[in-house]
């Protein structure tokens, strides 16, 4: 397996190039530098990639990088999202072409760059949420039924709801205005991620 096999072989496991970086503890930005050639490989990354994808790759740990001190870089600024996607009054267009606006990161993180933004659109989820608050989203993280989070969708608009659980090939939520029930087809979604709140991880 080549480094710029990577991208493939997570989307053929359904996993995220950041699901990767935090494995090898990495920022995402220092990942993608390494996939496409421009950062040299570490001896203990070639392991733990190795050891994620279950195959080797055609790389030798000799011909890494020397073994250096690294650390987690903490972003100076977040991304918003939050314009509304074409045909839908409920989604956001959620791509890195449709960032709205930077942010700091909110008090209290210390995580990573696995941290957006999401400005909401409609009212759905009022009182909970109101159109137009901007929320802290902790990518990648799974919630747990009845968490909110924002459900990532494979056409690129993603949507904050209250996670309800899957079963039989469907994702379960709930919303608040008008209160009901929803479920989508997990084929279509690409991602669940959990709203972040002060002392989460």
């Amino acid at each position: 397996m080549e480094l710029s096999d990577i991208p493939d072989r997570l989307r053929l496991l359904r996993r995220s190039q950041a699901d990767l970086a935090r494995k090898l503890d990495l920022d995402p930005s220092s990942l993608t530098k390494t996939i496409k050639g421009t950062r040299r490989v570490q001896p203990a990354e070639v392991i733990e990639i190795e050891k994620y994808f279950g195959e080797k790759l055609s790389i030798s740990v000799t011909e890494a990088a020397p073994q250096a001190p690294r650390r987690r870089a903490t972003p100076t600024k977040i991304p918003v999202y939050g314009y509304a996607a074409a045909g839908d009054g409920e989604r956001i267009a959620y791509a890195d072409s449709q960032v709205i606006d930077y942010l700091d990161p909110p008090p209290f993180w210390r995580g990573g760059d696995d941290l957006a933004y999401v400005r909401l659109v409609g009212e759905s989820m009022e009182p909970r949420y109101f159109s137009g608050e901007i929320v802290p989203v902790r990518l990648n993280l799974p919630p747990a039924k009845g968490q909110d989070c924002l459900i990532e969708f494979d056409d690129n608009t993603a949507m904050v709801k209250t996670y309800q659980g899957q079963r039989d090939g469907r994702v379960f939520a709930e919303q608040y205005n008008e209160r009901k029930g929803l479920d989508f087809a997990a084929t279509s979604v690409r991602a669940l991620h959990t709203i972040w709140k002060p002392g989460m991880i």
